[in-house]
């Protein structure tokens, strides 16, 4: 599972998703366009926040899935709070 596009798209519709998203994934803006800089600078902070929590999950793995959904979702949240 693509977890990072899960967290995303998640983050987005604010919203936890009840499905995922599997294998490489693209964001682009409108009609394919380029991406406005605000909205490139959440994606990457998302995408920072899911690694931070997956290398943390290494030597402390979440007590279990909703869980694990609950600390991602807050960490992307905690992320983009950073960018405004």
């Amino acid at each position: 599972m693509n977890l990072t596009a899960w967290v995303l798209a998640s983050h987005w519709r604010q919203m936890e998703l009840p499905y995922g998203f599997y294998g490489p994934v693209v964001v682009t803006g409108p009609q394919l366009a380029d991406l406005e800089e605000a909205l490139a600078g959440e994606v990457t902070a998302v995408c920072a926040a899911v690694a931070d929590i997956r290398a943390e999950w290494a030597s402390r793995r979440p007590v279990g899935e909703s869980q694990a959904r609950a600390e991602l979702l807050g960490a992307a949240r905690h992320a983009t709070a950073a960018l405004a």
